[in-house]
Order: structure tokens, then sequence, then C-alpha cells
């Protein structure tokens, strides 16, 4: 499962991915990319084992995790956006993205993320997609307000956002 965007791959997680990424040369064989040193971050490390075991129970569940952001012209795997798990009963998932710091503030989160939620409003059972957001964080509110979303007040200290599909 790939997006494409102007300037990105954005390439749904594959277990073959999560299974070789002891190795990062095996890693970014699976990808076509090159894996940057100290990928994945720790949020992204402590989700891959959960996220490898719901697709062993659920291969369907594959682009309702973690995708990976590829660079389209040097082919290099710079971050990762993706999503919480499968949509609730409510239609509603959770958007999250992290780009590696050597590659932050050139518009790729904002380039993922807007290809992710617009992806995910297209797909059956989700309506909505929200995100949380450190208020500090000036950079992330940047990210979702070009992916479309908006504030809509607090969840446990962050700023809470939302787009909901358009009927």
């Amino acid at each position: 499962m790939l997006l494409e965007t102007e300037r990105l791959l954005v390439v749904a997680c594959p277990a073959g991915f999560v299974d070789a990424l002891p190795d990062r040369d095996v890693a970014g064989k699976v990808v076509d990319a090159t894996v940057p040193e100290g990928f994945p971050d720790e949020e992204l490390a402590g989700l891959l084992p959960l996220y490898r075991r719901w697709l062993q129970e659920d291969p369907g569940v594959l682009g309702f995790g973690p995708w990976l952001v590829v660079t389209r012209d040097g082919r290099e795997l710079i971050g990762s956006a993706g999503f919480l798990g499968r949509p609730g009963e409510d239609g509603t998932i959770e958007l999250g993205y992290s780009i590696v710091p050597d590659h932050r503030s050139r518009g790729f989160a904002s380039e993922a993320a807007g290809a992710l939620v617009e992806w995910a409003l297209s797909q059956p059972g989700v309506d909505r997609v929200v995100a949380g957001c450190d208020p500090s964080n000036a950079a992330s509110i940047r990210v979702l307000e070009r992916s479309g979303m908006w504030p809509r007040g607090t969840r446990d200290g962050e700023l809470f956002w939302e787009v909901e599909r358009a009927t």
C-alpha cells in the first residue's frame, strides 16, 4: 500500500520491515530505502511489536498502523506517520507522525499527514481523524492545520484536533 505526494512515498509499514528492522540494511531493502541511524524513535519502537501482532492476527490492519515516510528523490526513510489501529465504533481514527531531526522544518510531516488524512477519510468505517499535540509545539500545530484539521479544545493536557468526512 503506497501513497505518493509531490516529494514523498508514504508506505504502509509491512510486517517484513518490522521483522528486518534489527538490521537497518535488510530493513531498507524491504522498502527500497535507506534507513537512518536511530530509526525508529522511541515511540514508534514501542508500537512496532504491537503492530506486528495486529498484522499476524488480521492482515487487513495494514494501513491502520504506521506508515513509512520516504523521499522520492533519494529513497531515504525520513520518518513515520500513521494511525493507532482500526477506527473505533464511532468511526474515529487517531493520527500521529514523526520526522527525523535532520529533515524537520521542510514540510515533510505536513505532506505525509495530509496524504494520510485524505486516505483515511476515503476508507469505509472512517468518519473522523483526530490528533493531539502539545500546546507549545508550534511545528506540530502547523502540521495539523495544513492537514486540514481543526482545533477542538484540549484532551489530557494536549490540544485536540479533528477533521470529519465531508457529507
